[in-house]
């Protein structure tokens, strides 16, 4: 792993050096906790600098001995570079704000690939990690020398962040992250159980979901994509889908409350059983 100070000197402050490796070291170390569960101990190391921009060459391994070597090792150590590389990925295109929605989890994807998806946005989402690198750039921002600080962790490409852009990347509103959010998005699995239907796009459609009536448009969703295809529904139909549900906060209550329904995905319609004849 490479951090690397870009400028017209080959020399930063010390106060930069220091601060940047213990806020990089926070992150690693962030990073290694969620991705062994607490199991793994790890050192990181500082190799000789090369020539060029101002560059200081990281290793990391595991504190013990007899692992450094091992096919084990070796493949969480690539694992661990994955996850740090994927946070300051992550740290660039979402500004240091958490990651939260389904749409921000699937730009987050896109971003990072699925290797060690879900732990890389765990580590990245941790306020100190976040923190860690916001203060990297800082303090990359207060070195007159420096002119751009970029992250290599073996990835495909470095993450770079350039002078001109250090203000937008200095991320404070940790506070805030702890208000409650007035909404709330859940994709769940559900079974509907279909009591009024109407084939018109934007009409509404009645539901029972969970012994609950509940009611919603259907213009654009998976279910209006089935009926544009030819399928056929009826009052006592269900369908198996994943479904959206839209959740306001009541601060009378403290409580969150749905507020409207979304089909994402249509997985199976069930017919309503029929009546046997009696003759």
């Amino acid at each position: 792993m490479k951090i690397t100070f870009e400028g017209q000197t080959h020399q930063i402050d010390a106060n930069t050096l220091i601060n940047v490796l213990l806020h990089y070291q926070n992150v690693v170390n962030e990073a290694n906790r969620e991705l062994s569960g607490g199991a793994k101990s790890i050192e990181m190391k500082i190799n000789a600098m090369e020539k060029g921009s101002f560059v200081i060459d990281v290793s990391v391994i595991e504190s013990t001995l007899k692992h450094i070597f091992s096919s084990e090792s070796v493949a969480y150590l690539a694992s661990l570079y994955t996850v740090v590389d994927g946070a300051h990925k992550l740290y660039k295109w979402f500004k240091g704000k958490p990651v939260r929605t389904e749409e921000d989890k699937a730009k987050a994807k896109t971003i990072i690939g699925n290797v060690e998806y879900n732990v890389t946005i765990n580590v990245y989402n941790q306020p100190p990690v976040r923190e860690a690198i916001s203060k990297s750039i800082e303090t990359a921002d207060s070195d007159a020398n420096v002119e751009g600080f970029s992250v290599d962790c073996g990835g495909e490409e470095p993450t770079v962040f350039e002078k001109k852009d250090f203000k937008d990347y200095i991320y404070t509103d940790f506070d805030e992250e702890n208000a409650i959010p007035h909404e709330q998005e859940e994709t769940v699995d559900a079974l509907l159980t279909i009591i009024a239907l109407n084939f018109e796009r934007g009409s509404r459609w009645q539901f029972i979901y969970n012994g609950f009536k509940i009611q919603m448009i259907v213009k654009d969703d998976a279910l209006m994509k089935k009926i544009d295809e030819g399928e056929r529904f009826g009052k006592g139909d269900a369908i198996h889908v994943k479904m959206k549900i839209i959740k306001r906060y009541n601060p009378q209550y403290k409580a969150y409350e749905n507020k409207s329904y979304k089909i994402v995905e249509f997985l199976e319609h069930i017919e309503a059983p029929k009546q046997p004849e009696l003759f």
